[in-house]
């Protein structure tokens, strides 16, 4: 067992959201991220399994508690399951059911700034500083700090993050693309001099700090990057196709700013999950389950063509668009209760499903398919009985999406299929999707079809160009860090124990995660 480690060190953690290792060993390998370089040749490099296959909201519960998606209770918050009905809510960071790695710390004695990491919300009699949603991705907690003075603040010397309460509306030619860009690389920079500020505020033992500007660069700007990318448009693409590397390359000059700042530190960069094509055949999830008579369709039918009524269940939002302009919703948004516009667009969004009369049913997702059996005794309408029924079905419709072909390449759609329980064991399992259904993710799936089904179509109804991938990465080095190489992956699970070990805090046993041992100097 590794000993508790006694360090005076204090630690500066970012957290890049969505920052894919793909990407940042390609460009280390092109000489462009220099800070990057010099932090892992003195310290180690990793790729860090995530949970994001359950749903990129899992990801940062799993890395601020160091427990699976199992034992913290959030998924696919934006749009989950109601445990016991069929309704849609969007959760909160309260509901995350296990606590944040750094209240142990605090209650050690060891002073913590934390600033703008997902799904949290400020702990009450903390030793240190927190701040929430001063610029966020996606934000399930009021923008609020303790001490309640520090974000106003914030505010007063740095201003607003540029995207503060961006509706993700579709961009359609290049000034959008222009200003979107030019927000992402203000937002990096305000957000590293906020970071500096706080660096130099007092001596923390631990300074924990977001940048979301990775995430919504490779969301938005992936089809620019990937001339592969049905999507792709030459011309646009030699102005914008090197966007995500602009902000990786702010984010590198941030690295270096703030270990300049600081030569003492011990430094942990990582991100939840990559970043890569969003090739998700999700939105064709209730067809497959209608036509293997699951009658898991979301509230519409087929017609006697076949084709289906592209309005409702995953065409939901993109329908709503449509019908009201994405800029008429924001302004509705900023007009409305944060509470009230997150209760009734869901009941609305999720309006007219036929779940309670299915077998099984299609849930809301980011990316990967999301299957819940209609289970008896679980489900207030189940018609599918636990034990061998309930197996038998899960091994069904398994085997029923793993012979799924993606037409326009003949071979296969789906790479894996697994049962959520079996992989997350926790006393929050049935919580989640029973089945998740990974992609392969090398071409667009506008189609599916095998003998049992035929064909379904539909397109993709997501703006979003890039998708949430299978590995994050760690990169580490400084005081206190072993110098070690490229080492085996780890999990993202495994941040939260191996910062308290640097800091000499007990790891709580409830934790999945374990300390990363190999980087740890002794």
């Amino acid at each position: 067992m590794l000993s508790l480690v006694n360090s005076s060190s204090p630690i500066l953690a970012l957290g890049l959201e969505a920052a894919d290792p793909d990407l940042l060993e390609a460009w280390l390998d092109a000489g462009e991220l220099p800070n990057f370089r010099a932090l892992i040749e003195r310290g180690g490099y990793r790729r860090l399994r995530s949970c994001t296959d359950v749903s990129s909201g899992a990801t940062w519960p799993s890395i601020t508690t160091g427990v699976s998606p199992a034992k913290h209770g959030m998924g696919f918050y934006h749009r989950q399951l109601k445990s016991g009905t069929y309704r849609i809510i969007k959760k909160y960071a309260d509901d995350v059911r296990s606590e944040f790695f750094w209240k142990p710390m605090s209650a050690a004695g060891r002073r913590v700034a934390i600033f703008d990491i997902p799904s949290i919300f400020p702990l009450p009699n903390f030793n240190g500083a927190q701040v929430v949603g001063w610029g966020a991705e996606g934000l399930n907690w009021k923008q609020v700090s303790e001490p309640t003075t520090l974000l106003p603040e914030i505010t007063r010397l740095f201003g607003r993050h540029p995207l503060e309460r961006w509706y993700q509306e579709e961009i359609k030619d290049a000034a959008g693309w222009r200003e979107l860009l030019e927000r992402l690389l203000e937002g990096t920079r305000r957000r590293t001099r906020i970071a500096r500020w706080l660096l130099e505020r007092e001596p923390w033992n631990l300074l924990f700090v977001g940048y979301p500007e990775t995430h919504w660069a490779g969301h938005y700007f992936f089809h620019l990057l990937d001339a592969a990318h049905p999507r792709h448009d030459a011309a646009l693409a030699r102005e914008f196709g090197g966007a995500i590397l602009s902000v990786y390359r702010e984010v590198d000059a941030a690295l270096g700013e703030l270990t300049r700042a600081r030569e003492d530190l011990a430094v942990l960069v990582f991100s939840n999950t990559g970043m890569g094509a969003n090739y998700s055949g999700m939105h064709l999830v209730p067809q497959v389950l209608q036509r293997l008579g699951m009658s898991g369709n979301d509230g519409y039918d087929l017609d006697s063509d076949g084709a289906k009524s592209r309005r409702w269940g995953p065409y939901a939002i993109k329908t709503v668009e449509s019908l009201v302009s994405a800029k008429n919703i924001a302004r509705i948004r900023q007009a409305v209760p944060q509470k009230i516009w997150d209760k009734y667009t869901r009941i609305f969004l999720n309006a007219g499903n036929r779940w309670a009369g299915s077998r099984a049913f299609s849930l809301p997702g980011d990316y990967t398919g999301a299957i819940r059996i209609n289970l008896r005794g679980r489900e207030p309408n189940g018609t599918v009985s636990p034990g061998r029924e309930y197996d038998r079905l899960c091994e069904e419709l398994a085997a029923e999406f793993l012979a799924l072909e993606n037409p326009a390449t003949g071979e296969r759609a789906v790479s894996e299929v697994y049962r959520f329980r079996v992989r997350y064991p926790g006393p929050y399992f049935d919580e989640f999707p029973d089945l998740i259904v990974q992609w392969v993710g090398k071409r667009p799936i506008d189609a599916l079809s095998s003998p049992r089904i035929g064909t379904v179509r539909g397109v993709l109804p997501d703006k979003r160009s890039g998708a949430h991938q299978t590995f994050g990465f760690l990169a580490a080095g400084g005081r206190g860090i072993r110098s070690a190489g490229r080492l085996e992956s780890a999990d993202i699970m495994d941040i939260a124990p191996t910062i308290l070990t640097l800091q000499g805090v007990a790891v709580p046993a409830h934790m999945d995660g374990r300390a990363l041992a190999d980087m740890i100097a002794a």
